[in-house]
């Protein structure tokens, strides 16, 4: 028999499980939150109402497989160790953690301040707030607002933190007021429809600021091989894309703008010292004498995820010690591999869906059978991690309930 342990149950996860359910291979799902939604549920901002649910619903027919064991509340490195989980005797062992780490601002001694915040736990709380059961951190959304990064990710930073401004002057005037109806029609409609001009509000606003130029910005791809007609063509829609949502959603950006430093004044974060690039053959030149100082009330770092440490686990510098992206081979270990954002580092949906699908391709056919004793030990220990969280085995009794 061959039984397969994923580790994380969100896009990536429950591709690489439809796999195997295929194959007529088992695998246990062990999942760090009470559902196995990951960055749909957490990180994907909540506007995405339609999308979310029908990622739940696919995600939901795979995990509740009667060939998928699902293990929930149960965190890789906190719960259960990576080295109890290799004495295990896996058939093969898949990463599908995602990346919730956020990729530290290059001035570290940025994150003492109360107002400054990183991406991931930043959209997490747009996601949960207005939920009652919500007791996470809650955040103070100011005017005046910075977001360091680029791309949609960042974009998404920029949208939410308008629309908490605009909630703020609005929410006491508006029957119904609706964030996500705001999101679908864009701030200067939706204002409009209730008679509202978004400049009678005072708001100064959120600026977004780039270190590279808009045409590098990572807004849609620009695949290899393309001509320069082409590779024009893609510069001019990221442009684009990019003006349509200062436009919607009436935030500002900076292109070619770096951090250097920050400014305190009265122990207070006040301001980023940042210089000016110029992109040189892709490379990012400073331009001389071009310091200068954008004081903020508001800091948001959105430079990347990456995916969390776990003792045991190898790590190439800040990432997963990964000697093939294809296949996801972990170096120095046998039946280990990785997919999905924890590998990639996109934490778009299509890609760690193909990223999932092609590590399954190239490793399913070299997941071995174990014998009956070490099936055996592994079902007595899923049980007991079940146990641990309270899960009886019926997946959408859980879900009802949680």
């Amino acid at each position: 028999m061959k039984v397969v342990l994923i580790i994380g149950g969100a896009v990536s996860g429950s591709t690489a499980a439809n796999k195997l359910i295929d194959a007529g291979i088992r695998s246990v799902v062990i999942e760090q939150n009470k559902m196995p939604y990951g960055k749909i549920e957490d990180g994907l901002p909540r506007w995405h109402d339609k999308q979310r649910s029908g990622e739940y619903d696919k995600i939901d027919e795979i995990i509740s497989n009667d060939l998928v064991d699902y293990v929930p509340l149960t965190k890789l490195g906190t719960d259960i160790s990576f080295d109890e989980v290799l004495n295990m005797g896996w058939s093969c062992v898949y990463f599908a953690n995602g990346a919730w780490k956020d990729r530290p601002f290059p001035i570290t001694e940025i994150e003492k301040f109360d107002n400054f915040h990183y991406q991931n736990p930043y959209v997490y709380w747009f996601n949960h707030y207005h939920e009652k059961s919500y007791n996470g951190k809650q955040v103070q959304v100011v005017d005046n607002a910075l977001v360091i990064g680029g791309g949609l990710a960042s974009i998404d930073v920029c949208k939410i933190t308008q629309m908490e401004l605009v909630r703020q002057k609005v929410e006491s005037k508006i029957d119904n007021f609706d964030i996500v109806e705001m999101e679908h029609k864009g701030i200067p409609k939706y204002l409009s429809e209730h008679n509202i001009d978004y400049d009678s509000l005072g708001i100064i606003g959120t600026t977004l600021i780039y270190r590279r130029n808009i045409d590098n910005m990572p807004i849609t791809t620009i695949p290899d091989g393309l001509d320069m007609e082409m590779v024009d063509k893609r510069k001019m829609a990221r442009r684009k894309v990019l003006s349509n949502m200062q436009d919607k959603y009436l935030f500002k950006v900076l292109e070619c703008t770096q951090p250097v430093d920050i400014v305190i004044e009265n122990d207070k974060l006040t301001g980023i010292k940042t210089i000016t690039n110029e992109v040189v053959d892709g490379n990012l030149v400073p331009v001389k004498n071009s310091e200068k100082i954008i004081n903020a009330d508001l800091f948001i770092s959105s430079i990347g995820s990456l995916p969390e440490p776990i003792k045991g686990v190898p790590m190439n510098g800040s990432t997963y010690d990964i000697v093939d992206q294809e296949s996801g081979k972990f170096n120095e270990l046998e039946k280990v591999h990785g997919m999905g954002n924890a590998i990639t580092g996109q934490g778009n949906i299509k890609a760690s869906r193909v990223s999932a699908k092609t590590v399954g391709d190239l490793t399913i056919d070299l997941i071995n059978d174990i014998d009956e004793d070490t099936v055996a030990n592994i079902d007595v220990k899923v049980k007991q991690w079940q146990a641990k969280s309270s899960y009886d085995g019926d997946y959408f009794s859980w879900k009802e309930k949680k």
